[in-house]
């Protein structure tokens, strides 16, 4: 096998290659580039590095004022604990207000570290306390010895250094250890795993507890509702005829004190709003909404009698030359009003309905100035 010089930095190393190759290929633009890089990056890291060896000192380099004051406890004070239980160390470390301590990562066998917990207290006169609270159990029974802890302490100045805490000693009681002849715990019965489960068959019973209360109910509704008594139907109305009648009566008694207070324009209009309603109500329309003409041809409709629909066609428009026309009447024309109004109340009741049919509208309109 033949051998091929690598040039890196100017400088040539063997690179063994098969026989039969070429002994040498000049670099590529790409690996040019990359070397000039790698140059760059190891001059950049030449200061940091020279740094790094100046600033790491061991402990005995550290200024006597920078080395920490250090002191330590257990927890439990003595020391004993059972396979399994925890024992907590509290280091506290009184360093220089500025300098850093921390502890660095580090062996602890035989016993193993589950948690470390780190409280700095604000400085005072100076001085800045870090506490460490190391949490340890231990597997195997026996007295342990655990050799100083090591703290890493860094000043402002930036040297690092490394100081020791006290060693101390840790006795792990076996759970076992006070029976002279231990022995097995007798084997226990086997525990039910797989229970019974009856939710499902609950929240069946449920819904049919749900459903039989819904059915009882519908059957207790129908039940009632058989043996309550229909509430009797209403009255039959009045017969408009029976209206009319009262209300005329009524007109009647008042007459003279309208008249009297000059109201006989007002009274022939009652009278005359009287006998529309009875029309409407006995003819089955609405003869207060309705116009004299209107009025009529709903009565031509009805097929009403000649002479109730004469006697009509005459009382609306004496009625209606008061109302429009602003004639005042006297207590003749009241009475008069009144009179007709009477005689076209009887004329319309069922027993009294005979006669002709209508006469044409032609014969019967009355003048122009119906009511509205």
């Amino acid at each position: 096998m033949t051998r091929a010089w690598f040039v890196v930095s100017g400088e040539r190393a063997p690179f063994p290659r098969p026989s039969g190759r070429a002994a040498w290929a000049p670099p590529s633009h790409g690996a040019r580039f990359a070397r000039v890089c790698l140059a760059i990056a190891l001059v950049s890291l030449a200061p940091l590095y020279a740094h790094a060896q100046d600033a790491g000192v061991e402990a005995d380099a550290l200024p006597d004022a920078n080395k920490p004051a250090i002191t330590m406890r257990l927890e439990p004070r003595s020391g004993a604990v059972a396979v399994g239980e925890k024992l907590r160390v509290a280091i506290e470390a009184s360093a220089l207000e500025g300098d850093d301590v921390t502890v660095p990562e580090q062996s602890f066998s035989p016993l193993e570290l589950v948690g470390k917990n780190v409280r700095v207290q604000p400085a005072k006169d100076g001085r800045q306390l870090f506490v460490f609270e190391l949490d340890f159990i231990s597997l195997t029974p026996g007295t342990h010895a655990l050799e100083s802890t090591e703290l890493s302490v860094v000043t402002k100045q930036g040297l690092v250094g490394r100081v020791k805490s006290g060693a101390f000693r840790v006795e792990v009681k076996s759970l076992i250890g006070n029976e002279p002849n231990a022995k097995l715990r007798e084997p226990t019965k086997p525990v039910v795993v797989m229970q019974d489960d009856y939710t499902l068959l609950y929240i069946g019973g449920g819904l049919l507890a749900a459903l039989l209360l819904a059915a009882l109910s519908v059957l207790v509704y129908r039940f009632v509702q058989r043996r309550v008594k229909p509430v009797p139907p209403p009255p039959p109305p009045r017969p408009p005829w029976e209206i009319a009648v009262e209300k005329l009566a009524e007109l009647r008694r008042r007459k003279a004190e309208m008249v009297a207070a000059g109201q006989a324009g007002q009274f022939v209009d009652q009278v005359s709003d009287v006998v529309r309603a009875y029309l409407g109500g006995r003819f089955r329309f609405d003869g207060l909404e309705s116009t004299s003409d209107e009025l009529l041809t709903h009565l031509r409709k009805a097929s009403v009698p000649v002479e109730l629909f004469n006697e009509v066609g005459s009382f609306l428009r004496r009625c209606d030359l008061v109302k429009f026309a602003k004639v005042e009447p006297d207590a003749e024309e009241a009475d008069w009003v009144l009179l007709k109004a009477q005689e076209i109340v009887q004329l319309g009741e069922p027993w009294r309905a005979h006669g002709e049919p209508a006469a044409p509208a032609a014969a019967t309109t009355p003048t122009p100035g119906g009511a509205p």
